[in-house]
C-alpha cells in the first residue's frame, strides 16, 4: 500500500504504470488533508527542521536548500531509528550495516586537490571549497568552490571540520587544567 497526496509528481501516467507493473495498491489522500498522510508529513518537518539548522550552522545561504535536503535524507537512511528496531533505514532495505566512515560535518572547509595536469608549477595544490553534498553512486563528494561560485566532484579532499575558533578554546581550556593541576 503507498499513500500518496495528489500532487502532480505522483499522478504521472509513468507512475501510474509503474504502481500496476510492481502489484502496489496506491490510496490518495484528500486534497488539503495532509493529516491523513501523517507519516510523511512528519518526516517532511523534521528534514525542513533540519534543513534550517544546517543552513544556518554552516553560515550558508537558502540557494543550498537542495543540497541540504539531500545531505539530510542521506544521513537519516545511515541513522539508527527506534520504528527499525535501532537499525538503520539503509541496513533495512539492503541487508548491510552502512559504513558511516566517510561522513564529514555539513559546510565545512574542504580543500580539493588539483591534479597536476590542472596546475603550473607555481599554483596551488589545493583548491578551498565548503563540503555540501553526498552523491549516491559516486566514490567522492559534492563541493562548493566560493571563487568561482561552481560545483566540484572530488574524492581527493581534506576536510577542515573544526574551526580554528572552537579549537583554540578547547586547548585553552585544557592548558588551563593542565597548570592548575
Amino acid at each position: 500500500m503507498l499513500r500518496t497526496n495528489n500532487g502532480g509528481g505522483f499522478c504521472s501516467k509513468e507512475f501510474e504504470e509503474f504502481y500496476k507493473k510492481c502489484g502496489i495498491a496506491r490510496q490518495k489522500t484528500t486534497p488539503y488533508t495532509p493529516q491523513q498522510n501523517g507519516i510523511v508529513e512528519r518526516m517532511n518537518k523534521t528534514l525542513m527542521e533540519r534543513e534550517k539548522s544546517m543552513l544556518s550552522g554552516a553560515g550558508l545561504g537558502q540557494e543550498f536548500w537542495a543540497e541540504v535536503v539531500e545531505t539530510t535524507c542521506y544521513l537519516t537512511n545511515r541513522s539508527p531509528s527506534s520504528a527499525l528496531e535501532d537499525k538503520t533505514p539503509q541496513e533495512v532495505w539492503t541487508g548491510k550495516k552502512p559504513s558511516i566512515s566517510h561522513l564529514r560535518v555539513f559546510g565545512c572547509d574542504a580543500y580539493v586537490h588539483v591534479p597536476k595536469e590542472k596546475r603550473t608549477k607555481l599554483d596551488s595544490k589545493s583548491k578551498k571549497c565548503i563540503f555540501i553534498e553526498y552523491k549516491d553512486g559516486l566514490k567522492g563528494y559534492k563541493l562548493w568552490n566560493l571563487v568561482t561560485r561552481k560545483v566540484v566532484y572530488s574524492r581527493d579532499v581534506m576536510f577542515k571540520e573544526v574551526k580554528d575558533v572552537i579549537k583554540h578554546k578547547v586547548q585553552q581550556r585544557n592548558m588551563r587544567r593542565q597548570s592548575f593541576s
